[in-house]
């Protein structure tokens, strides 16, 4: 759904296969794993935008652990009446004891904020299951 004028939005939160833009069912135990997100800034917030922040938590469901987590986005000018689209990648290594055990699942998880002046908008979204691999 496009976001209204005043609006920001994480479109979509996806688990793909490190470096790719592949959707990721499955990911090795010890094998990075980057989340893309899909975000836009409605076209009258995005004439006053100052910055934007992508924060995403890979957590492993099956032990109810975070396993990962960073923030990616940065300060961005703002452009006079349009949208504003764009993709923003979290590049993620799997932690010391790897993203778990054989089956387990994982998740991704973002929240978006947007500081324009003084509004200030937020999003969440969550991704696709993702399954733990553990090759002999």
């Amino acid at each position: 759904m496009p976001a209204g004028v005043w609006d920001a939005n994480i479109n979509l939160l996806d688990a793909v296969d490190d470096g790719t833009s592949f959707t990721a069912d499955t990911v090795g135990q010890t094998t990075p794993l980057d989340v893309v997100a899909q975000v836009e800034i409605g076209s009258r917030l995005n004439e006053v935008v100052d910055r934007h922040d992508l924060f995403v938590t890979v957590r492993n469901l099956s032990q109810n652990a975070v396993k990962a987590s960073t923030t990616v986005g940065g300060v961005i000018a703002p452009q006079v009446n349009t949208p504003r689209t764009v993709s923003l990648v979290a590049s993620f290594s799997p932690p010391a004891a790897g993203w778990g055990n054989d089956g387990d699942v994982l998740e991704a998880i973002a929240s978006y904020k947007v500081l324009a002046g003084v509004n200030t908008d937020y999003s969440t979204a969550r991704s696709q299951l993702v399954i733990v691999v553990v090759t002999s």
